[in-house]
Parts: structure tokens; sequence; C-alpha cells
């Protein structure tokens, strides 16, 4: 005994809505520089805190004006991520500027962090956050980030390991966290 063709059919398409809405839903990050220069970027699972030139990360270079997308169904739920970038990833320590985040089912964490380094302060960063699921629970902390062009006081961010989520922002999953590098 088995089940009607009718049957299947509506099983599968109920099976593929909810994958569909499921991986529809999930966000992502983006770092996109208006740099006059290149940057050397790299997407890191976990977030590190003292990089070093040899560490295993493989920095990609990138032009102005270029992005770098980490969508949030190609990480698991729970593990952090660092978008990072540099201006030189052969120092010792390499001076980074990065855009962490961490999303589950409910929410997403994020933050821009400056604590190994800033090597964009002269030129300044931002960071929007277009959550297209907007949740009442997140509207106070579902908010950009500004530090204006030489601000290495910028109370936007994380700019040190105990500054008690001083720069954390929380929305929906089916957020877009957008970081730009020398916005001006």
């Amino acid at each position: 005994m088995g089940f009607s063709p009718v049957f299947k059919t509506i099983l599968f398409l109920s099976a593929l809505l909810s994958f569909m809405s499921v991986s529809s839903a999930l966000g992502q990050g983006q770092v996109v520089h208006k740099c006059s220069y290149d940057v050397w970027c790299a997407v890191v699972a976990g977030l590190p805190s003292n990089i070093k030139s040899d560490a295993s990360v493989t920095w990609v270079q990138q032009a102005p004006g270029q992005l770098l997308v980490s969508d949030f169904q190609n990480v698991a739920a729970g593990d952090g991520i660092a978008m990072m970038c540099t201006r030189d990833p052969t120092a010792s320590p390499v001076s980074v500027t990065q855009l962490e985040y961490t999303w589950t089912e409910a929410q997403t964490s994020f933050d821009v962090s400056v604590v190994a380094g800033d090597p964009f302060v002269n030129e300044g960063f931002s960071m929007t956050a277009t959550d297209l699921a907007p949740q009442p629970q997140f509207s106070n902390s579902c908010r950009r980030a500004y530090c204006a062009p030489g601000d290495a006081n910028c109370n936007d961010i994380y700019d040190k390991s105990n500054d008690d989520y001083q720069g954390m922002r929380t929305c929906s999953n089916d957020v877009v966290i957008n970081l730009t590098l020398c916005s001006g």
C-alpha cells in the first residue's frame, strides 16, 4: 500500500516550500570598500583575536569597490564569522577591521571590531543593517554604526576585548549587514 501520486506531489511541494522559506529567510554579511587602494580581506570561521601573518588565513586582494559576501545559509547556526580586512596582510600582527556575526534561528548578533588594529581609521567606515523581517524586540539594537575619518575612539564599535558589548547589535536572521570601509 503506497501513497497516491497526488499526496506525494503535495508532500513534495510542502517540503520544498518549507525549505525555500527557511533558506530565503537567511541574511548575509557584506564588506565593500571605497578606498582608493586595494585591500585584502578574508572570511574566517571563529572570531580570531590575534591574527599573525603566518596564520592560516586566506587573504583575497580586493580592488576598490569590490564586494565581499558571506551568506548566512553557508554558515552553521551559532558559528561565529569574522569578515576581516587589512591594508597589509604581511604585517605581524596583521591589523584588521572586521565585521563579526553569529546567527541563530531567532536572531543575528553582530558588530564591527577594531580590537586587532584599526587600519582604516583615517578614512572612516560605516555599517548599515537592513532587516528584511524587523521584529519589535530588536527595534533598539538593530541599528547602523558610523566612525568618522580620524575617530580613533569611535563609540559605535567594539574597540577593546572587555568593552561589554558596546558595539553589539541584534537583528532578525533576515538581515543584510553592510560594512563600508573608507566611507568618509
